[in-house]
């Protein structure tokens, strides 16, 4: 046993029980030694179900020496607070994003993290998805020009103020839609220069959003999403100045819709869903992926406060920035950062 990462699993509640733990579950090479929550029930209800670990209602009741690496699933103004003590304290940290209440916070976090070199990762389990994974290996090339990415993304939830946020939108585009702008980031990693947003309100509370981000490089993001939906839906789409055009409707598949501007439609990938979801959420392959990068830490090998490919705080930090401008377009009195026709042209006779 001596040779297991030794995990404390920080934050016991939904997030945790419905879906981290029970992909954590289904990985080998660690050990739970701690389930904390300040509501001790909640943590007792994982410790029932890792076998050996001690029950706490914070990490100062826990030997941190007997941590290795945690796994955070609280609130950001927490998250915070808690990332940062358990990194300069040697821990390794897996964080559910945003990692952090403001953008003023994270960029603390990145400080205390590069300072500490520990690895800390941050939960755009996007990223993990098999599709997405696919549909960005085989958009490599096109990529590496100026290209058009588009990213729809909807969920419910947030449906109300949530998390010290006045308003319903802010929570939803701080705390679900920030995974849409970091995956615009993973797909054109050349820096935005320009954010325009414009939001389409609906029933209370709720509301459809299109961003459109605009790269050093000239590639456009558009980014249309919202919790107008009744289920949650991604897909995402990439064309290049190749004239090829590259699809992933939903999280099970990837076509190639144009070749050399031509209708084309040949499936690429295909991912069934017979997996309980490991393939599809993102959420197994991205705790395997931060398991292996602690293990490689702990025998020696400094990340600097990441491993290669893994969302970091720095990647939450650029999403944050991205949110705090996109939420300063959409108070803009309407404007949006676009000039306003004296006369609107008609749309139809």
């Amino acid at each position: 046993m001596a040779d297991l990462l030794r995990l404390a699993l920080v934050g016991c509640g939904r997030q945790m029980q419905q879906n981290l733990f029970p992909f954590l579950q289904r990985i080998r090479g660690y050990q739970v030694v701690a389930c904390v929550d300040p509501d001790l029930s909640l943590a007792a209800e994982v410790q029932a179900l890792a076998r050996g670990a001690v029950c706490a209602d914070s990490i100062e009741a826990i030997d941190l020496k007997t941590v290795d690496a945690a796994i955070l699933a609280v609130p950001p103004e927490p998250s915070y607070r808690l990332t940062r003590q358990l990194a300069e304290r040697g821990v390794d940290c897996f964080v559910e994003k945003p990692a952090g209440p403001s953008t003023d916070a994270l960029q603390d976090l990145e400080r205390v993290v590069c300072r500490s070199g520990r690895h800390v990762q941050v939960g755009f389990n996007f990223r993990y998805a098999e599709t997405l994974q696919r549909l960005h290996e085989l958009s490599t090339d096109i990529r590496s020009s100026p290209c058009s990415v588009t990213i729809d993304f909807y969920s419910r939830h947030p449906s109300a103020p949530q998390w010290g946020v006045d308003t319903t939108l802010e929570a939803w585009i701080r705390h679900n839609g920030v995974h849409a702008l970091d995956l615009a980031c993973w797909f054109v990693p050349s820096p935005v220069v320009q954010v325009d947003a414009h939001a389409i309100p609906g029933a209370p509370d709720r509301f459809q959003v299109n961003l459109f981000l605009r790269h050093d490089d000239g590639s456009l993001s558009t980014l249309r999403m919202g919790n107008h939906v009744k289920r949650f839906l991604v897909g995402v789409e990439v064309q290049g100045m190749d004239g090829s055009r590259y699809s992933a409707p939903s999280l099970e598949r990837v076509t190639l819709e144009l070749s050399d501007g031509l209708p084309y439609g040949q499936e690429l990938h295909s991912t069934r869903n017979l997996d309980h979801g490991w393939a599809r959420s993102g959420f197994g392959p991205e705790l395997q992926a931060f398991v292996d990068a602690c293990r490689a830490t702990r025998d020696g090998h400094q990340t600097n406060g990441h491993a290669k490919d893994a969302p970091s705080i720095t990647d939450a930090l650029a999403a944050s920035v991205l949110c705090d401008r996109a939420m300063e377009e959409l108070n803009a009195a309407g404007e949006n950062g676009s000039g306003l026709l004296k006369h609107p042209v008609q749309a139809w006779a």
